[in-house]
């Protein structure tokens, strides 16, 4: 009877005890902390890749994709996918990590559906996963990439930025992917961007959910920098609120627009570029190809093409 008296006097210590360590791992959890830096020199393979050898045309995609969650509320990664098929590169926001039941990154999933190469650039840990982040989907092999925290952060959320270098032939693409925060902190933030995209050689593209529009000035003054270009076309005299927003350094713009999607809360913000370089290549090889037609057509074997579609 003693033992049990005795026990039954030590249950509410280790009730209080549980409790407690209970109270601490939720609130120690909770706490958003930065990430760090995360690099890598591993070149990554889309497992579709593009079959042209020299492409000049590029069509690129920046989507907050609402960690996957549409207008419904419900997460449908492959409603997110659908909307995001046709383009070459696409920059990520509001990506969710691994977790307790999902083992990849949903950047990962999305470029398996989609058949790219993907990044995912954590910028938060809370509740002990990795919770938030930044993306990137290229249809382009990925030579290196390293992501890293922004260097003004908020009191209550961090923010990280994405570096990449991407193969288009023999040429090396630089492009950068960020989402900046809503807070006090966001006009360093842009500024901090700004001065990142002045100093990233050319060919290079700024890709990300920035929470301003156009108007903005810190925006406005990205757009200013020497050979730098806005890639979004927009009707003259308009004041467009969209945040989401592509900057390009060293390409001639041919196209673009907002597209409102029941996938995210934020649309699909797309531009159609061209490489001005690849492009007087790919014409000095179109018009090799066309002397050489006005020549005497030399005689093949032909081989049956297994392949081909018939009529």
């Amino acid at each position: 009877m003693r033992t049990v008296g005795r026990k039954l006097r030590h249950r509410p210590a280790v009730l209080v005890l549980v409790a407690l360590l209970a109270g601490s791992l939720i609130g120690l959890g909770s706490v958003r902390r930065p990430y760090g830096e995360v690099a890598s020199n591993e070149t990554l393979l889309p497992s579709r890749p593009e079959t042209k050898a020299m492409r000049s045309r590029l069509r690129i995609a920046t989507f907050n994709i609402h960690s996957g969650r549409g207008v419904d509320g419900e997460e449908n990664l492959g409603r997110t996918a659908a909307v995001m098929r046709g383009f070459d590169l696409i920059g990520l926001n509001e990506v969710r990590g691994p977790d307790w039941l999902r083992r990849t990154s949903q950047a990962e999933e999305l470029g398996a559906q989609l058949g790219m190469a993907s990044i995912f650039g954590p910028s938060e840990r809370r509740w002990y996963i990795t919770s938030f982040g930044n993306g990137l989907l290229s249809r382009f092999p990925i030579l290196s990439w390293r992501s890293r925290p922004m260097r003004v952060n908020g009191k209550t959320s961090y923010r990280a930025v994405i570096l990449a270098r991407l193969a288009l032939g023999d040429r090396s693409v630089n492009v950068v992917v960020a989402h900046v925060e809503r807070g006090e902190a966001r006009d360093a933030q842009l500024s901090e961007l700004r001065d990142l995209l002045a100093h990233t050689p050319a060919p290079a593209l700024l890709l990300g959910d920035f929470n301003r529009g156009l108007h903005h000035a810190e925006l406005r003054r990205m757009a200013e920098l020497p050979g730098v270009t806005y890639a979004v076309p927009t009707q003259p005299g308009s004041r467009p609120r969209h945040a989401d927003h592509i900057y390009a350094k060293g390409f001639v713009v041919d196209g673009g627009g907002i597209v409102p999607t029941d996938a995210s809360d934020h649309p699909v913000v797309w531009t159609e570029l061209e490489d001005p370089v690849l492009a007087d290549r790919e014409s000095g090889q179109n018009s090799s190809a066309q002397g050489n037609a006005n020549k005497e057509p030399i005689r093949h074997r032909q081989i049956p093409c297994t392949d081909c579609k018939r009529e």
